[in-house]
């Protein structure tokens, strides 16, 4: 099972229009199931693919209480057209001189799809052990991602210190509004003492996020899209204005 990732962000008249048919169509009958029909294929076919396991076992998840943390969310893999459509909104191409930072990587999906985007480096950070170890199962045996520059790291990301140089950090509803609000600020801090261009990509749709990031006078809107967000640090735009 994965994250669906529908959602507008951009609240004109036709995309509110948009959302609300995507949204009665959801509800026809038989539609659902063709849904998660559909998503448990796309599921099957990336594990085929990298000769990994990243999907979420929903059962043994609610036993353990994650479905009710409201600190620390559930682990739903993101659909992998969803991680596409977001990282084809990344306002770098060249990101050979960028280190990626995936927040709350569980299984390692997103690590293995950024791995082909040739980023300098792939960082992966995980509270729950045993989805950290399955991550690093997973990248150990991975086919088809190029890098080798890849990493999962057992950690809570309240603690983790953002390495200096380019940033691409990416959130795919890992956490609460609280946490997440920790970890922006500890980035606005780190901007602070290290002025750098930090690109924020939000892979799935969350009011709340929005919202916090919105507030953030360290970061400033890059792109939109169907069911993500992309913003930057503002010293780039500053860096791009004046070249």
């Amino acid at each position: 099972m994965a994250y669906p990732c529908h959602g507008s962000v951009q609240l004109t008249p036709v995309s509110i229009y948009i959302t609300m048919l995507r949204e009665a169509i959801r509800k026809f009958p038989g539609v659902p199931l063709l849904i998660k029909l559909n998503t448990d294929i796309e599921d099957w076919w990336f594990d085929l693919r990298y000769g990994t396991e990243t999907t979420a076992d929903r059962v043994d998840q609610t036993r353990k209480g994650w479905e009710t943390d409201p600190d620390n969310h559930t682990y739903l893999a993101t659909r992998p057209k969803c991680v596409r459509r977001a990282f084809s909104a990344l306002p770098e191409k060249d990101l050979r001189d960028y280190t990626f930072i995936d927040f709350g990587s569980g299984k390692g999906r997103a690590l293995l799809m950024a791995a082909d985007l040739q980023f300098k480096k792939l960082v992966g950070i995980e509270l729950r052990k045993e989805l950290h170890d399955k991550a690093v199962e997973n990248l150990k045996n991975r086919r088809k991602a190029r890098s080798s520059h890849i990493e999962s790291i057992n950690m809570n990301a309240l603690d983790y210190q953002y390495p200096s140089g380019n940033l691409v950090l990416y959130f795919s509803n890992p956490f609460g509004e609280d946490v997440l609000r920790s970890v922006l600020n500890n980035l606005g801090r780190s901007l602070a003492a290290d002025p750098r261009d930090v690109i924020v990509v939000f892979a799935m749709y969350v009011p709340d996020f929005m919202q916090l990031a919105d507030t953030l006078p360290f970061l400033s809107l890059e792109a939109t899209g169907h069911g993500y967000r992309v913003y930057r640090s503002r010293v780039a735009r500053r860096l791009a204005v004046a070249s």
